[in-house]
């Protein structure tokens, strides 16, 4: 198996850092032994994560079904049918296999890891507990992947050391599993390294940190505080779930953002001031969050776009692509990223997904100065022809944002892009969200602390995208709470389009509404016919989650269906 990433900050030899072992019980006995066992079992559970089949599911779960993407005329059937709210049970893009081995890679090494502190006197009671933090983030990343696509869902935490053995577990509701997802992330908070791929640390590139877990944190926090505003409506809803208020887990994220944005902000300043005793170009009035490449106030363009949106081919020596990167999967010249190569493509021409012209949402949410415009069309805006579909360029372009001049592609289904999963202004939206929500010390109607704090995240993020002050965001336009919660969301649609986020924004929405309506106000945006059947198909919460593949219906009895898709299940158990 080919490794999805940097060797050098786990071996002190790249070629020890390549073996992967096979994970069955016939050679435990021989395994366990070294750190460089560990390692190796560590360096499986990233590569098993960075599958193609795994990101894939990311995209498709995270994405499809939103109001920003289409799939191309010659896409798949399976691709379609998503987009048609005709969700099968076996529609292979519902497999969750091969997240379920990476949960199993992760138990294998919280299991085993800790008996080769006797075997290894080079392995210390320090590397195990990185490690261990690893792993544990790791189990929840793909848990909460799995609870926020599927609602109900099997959990693992015990090593199965067969691979061929059967993977029989519990299903869990929503309001347990993120409540068991946190308490993951709440051990790994305690054991991961400090420092992240925004330091020049070689060693923690593409490597969860514990910035990467607490951006995790406020991420399932959002949804924590989402499912606690829906429960009173949820049919389903497990007798004695244990529900906190929805303002409580909104402070929470607040608490847990700060924790990712504060220390970052220390290190910036750190690397500034070790580089630049005056501190010259480090403006903390403007520019409080420090967002931006090196002189965070930098305007020259395509600079901004390139660093941040295009390619992954800078500072290669250790460095991650921008400061702003808080974890992400790296994919090089020896493995490419081919789930991106075949969604997103590799040029203007390929891939499986496009923007819709029908979707005036993503048309018209960019200023005509806002960079961010070029993430999905290679036109200069207002001369595109709105009869045309848009490329999705963000993860096509390697340098040199699509503009009138003419930008580097990557060559044929040669995709080197990583898959970022958090970055900076991801924590600060989801700071901002936190506060539009909650809302305190006032009414839905009178700006108030919580207001200011939310609008001031969003300009941030905003401003750092524009190329002229004159279309730098008005607070008079956003007065209100309603309008401020829509502020943030449009926000995080301009910033993180693509990146996996768009459809879970919006069904946090939803659950918080206790409707689809607003939902399928956008959807049907896109769709050329069939609107009517789309919103029968879609008006109830639980259909805006996936259904389990019939499969893993059959294979394990602990499972039920998806609610919204029982009556329709023929699956009989064996």
């Amino acid at each position: 198996m080919a490794v999805a990433l940097g060797c050098s900050s786990m071996m002190t030899s790249c070629t020890d850092y390549l073996t992967i072992y096979p994970t069955n019980s016939v050679i435990l006995e021989n395994y366990w032994k070294t750190a460089e066992d560990v390692n190796g079992m560590l360096a499986t559970c990233y590569n098993s994560m960075a599958n193609s089949d795994v990101i894939k599911r990311m995209m498709v779960w995270g994405e499809l079904r939103a109001d920003n993407i289409i799939p191309r005329s010659g896409a798949s059937n399976d691709l379609k049918y998503i987009v048609e709210a005709n969700l099968l049970e076996t529609n292979s893009y519902f497999k969750w296999e091969h997240f379920y081995k990476t949960i199993n890679y992760c138990n294998m090494l919280i299991q085993y890891a800790p008996g080769v502190l006797e075997e290894d006197p080079d392995f210390t009671q320090g590397d195990l507990e990185v490690i261990l933090g690893e792993a544990y983030a790791m189990r929840a990343l793909c848990h909460f992947t799995l609870v926020r696509s599927f609602r109900d869902i099997p959990m693992s935490f015990v090593a199965m050391d067969a691979d061929e053995q059967e993977m029989i577990y519990p299903q869990y509701s929503p309001y347990e599993a993120l409540d068991s997802v946190y308490a993951d992330l709440e051990r790994a908070s305690k054991l991961c390294m400090k420092t992240g791929g925004w330091s020049e640390d070689a060693r923690n590139y593409a490597r969860i940190t514990k910035n990467a877990v607490y951006a995790m944190m406020a991420d399932v926090n959002l949804w924590r505080a989402a499912f606690a505003q829906w429960a009173p409506n949820d049919p389903n809803l497990p007798a004695g779930a244990n529900i906190r208020p929805a303002n409580d887990y909104y402070t929470m994220v607040i608490e847990n953002c700060d924790s990712v944005i504060l220390p970052m902000k220390r290190q910036i300043i750190k690397n500034y001031e070790d580089k630049n005793k005056s501190m010259t170009g480090l403006d903390t009035l403007t520019n409080p969050f420090f967002l931006g490449v090196n002189n965070p106030m930098e305007k020259t363009y395509p600079t901004t776009y390139d660093e941040i949106f295009c390619g992954r081919e800078f500072n290669r020596d250790g460095y991650m692509t921008s400061n702003e990167v808080i974890f992400q999967l790296d994919f090089n010249s020896n493995n490419y990223n081919s789930a991106v190569n075949d969604f997103y493509g590799y040029d203007k021409s390929s891939g499986s997904y496009l923007v819709p012209s029908k979707a005036p949402i993503m048309v018209d949410l960019y200023e005509t100065s806002d960079q961010r415009w070029y993430t999905f069309t290679s036109a200069v805006k207002g001369k595109q022809d709105d009869k045309a579909e848009y490329t999705i360029t963000k993860y096509t372009v390697k340098t040199g944002a699509p503009t009138a001049n003419a930008p580097t592609w990557y060559p044929s289904g040669q995709n080197m892009s990583d898959w970022i999963f958090y970055r900076k202004t991801d924590v600060l939206l989801m700071k901002a969200t936190a506060y539009a929500y909650r809302y305190e010390n006032g009414d839905a109607t009178t700006p108030n602390s919580d207001h200011n704090l939310a609008l001031q995240l969003v300009q941030a993020v905003n401003k750092r995208n524009l190329t002229t002050e004159r279309d730098s965001i008005d607070p008079k336009e956003w007065m209100t709470q309603d309008l401020m919660k829509k502020l943030v969301l449009d926000e995080r649609l301009r910033e993180l389009s693509f990146e996996g986020k768009r459809w879970y924004d919006l069904v946090q929405k939803a659950l918080i509404e206790n409707s689809t309506k607003n939902i399928l106000d956008l959807i049907i945006k896109k769709l050329d016919s069939n609107t009517g059947a789309v919103q029968s198909k879609m008006s109830s919460i639980n259909s805006l989650f996936c259904p389990i593949y019939e499969s893993e219906l059959k294979l394990n009895p602990l499972l039920k269906q998806n609610p919204a898709f029982e009556r329709n299940s023929s699956i009989e158990q064996n």
